[in-house]
């Protein structure tokens, strides 16, 4: 199953392995017609030819009878790359027509590089070592499966309307074509396992990434969700007596936002406050040292909060 978290992850890297090169010679660019896709058709090239560029090299002349959005390839060089040679709304020369109509006027399609070794016989695979293209198939799946992903998160299409070249044949939309049908399940998969997996990974949770200006708004929810009068029956004497000497004022109308956090800020101003009044009422007299005594009695009180 391909390596990815959730949608975001996957569609990252599917944009690092995305080069934009349009076959702007190819008679279907220029043919300029637009579609809003709501599904996709994935295809296999029928030949062994690992390199992306020598397919899109094919594709972008005229006369090549044949266009599609994208092309992944160049598995055997490392981790693969998608070159998109359309726009992904560009209507596509792909899968042909069937007896219903044709997969072409509503659905995004790409064409996927083979590995080099094999051969055909009419839709089938002849010698195609499974054991000697894993490497490449496992590198060829995980950017399928987030390139998929890409495109549904791109063009907000539903996982179900992925769909490949015989799949377009079966449902009566598309020419009889056996890929990806003919390859995928030597190693395992499906169509079914694609959309699955891809389905899998657009339900995973994602982190989501908060602006400051998002998190200041959230904070400033919070802090006012904070004035109630909430709080633990424990601190009820340590309360009354708050009020009633006018240590805590509150909001008003009865509410003194008990949960609500108190900053260094209003700390520091209420033991400034707290010295003064000390100062204030401890009379004049002889020898006593006012200013020591209220330093005392709020070290008293810092020690306190220290065991809050």
């Amino acid at each position: 199953m391909a390596e990815f978290k959730n949608a975001a992850e996957a569609v990252k890297y599917a944009e690092s392995h995305m080069v934009v090169q349009y076959a702007t010679n190819n008679d279907c660019y220029k043919a300029g017609c637009n579609i809003s896709p709501n599904g996709c058709v994935n295809h296999s090239i029928g030949v062994a030819q690992p390199n992306a560029n020598s397919v899109y090299n094919l594709m972008n002349r005229s006369g090549a009878g044949w266009g599609v959005n994208a092309i992944l390839g160049d598995f055997h060089l490392g981790e693969g790359k998608i070159i998109l040679c359309m726009p992904m709304k560009r209507r596509p020369w792909g899968c042909a027509s069937g007896k219903n109509g044709s997969w072409n006027d509503s659905r995004i399609q790409w064409e996927v590089c083979e590995p080099a070794g094999h051969t055909y016989a009419g839709g089938t695979m002849v010698n195609y070592n499974v054991s000697k293209n894993s490497t490449y198939f496992n590198r060829m799946w995980k950017l399928l499966v987030a390139w998929n992903v890409y495109c549904c998160v791109k063009l907000g299409y539903d996982s179900k309307t992925i769909a490949d070249h015989a799949e377009s044949y079966k449902s009566g939309y598309g020419s009889n074509h056996s890929d990806m049908g003919q390859w995928l399940p030597k190693h395992g998969k499906s169509m079914d396992a694609l959309r699955k997996e891809v389905q899998a990974i657009l339900n995973s949770k994602e982190e989501e990434e908060v602006t400051q200006a998002e998190f200041d708004k959230m904070f400033d929810a919070h802090m006012s969700a904070l004035r109630n009068n909430n709080c633990s029956s424990n601190s009820e004497a340590a309360r009354k007596w708050a009020v009633n000497t006018g240590v805590c004022a509150g909001y008003g109308n009865g509410v003194y936002g008990w949960p609500a956090f108190v900053t260094r800020e209003q700390m520091v101003q209420f033991l400034y406050n707290l010295n003064e009044k000390i100062i204030e009422k401890i009379p004049s007299a002889g020898n006593i040292d006012k200013e020591a005594i209220a330093k005392d009695v709020i070290k008293s009180i810092a020690d306190a909060l220290q065991e809050v």
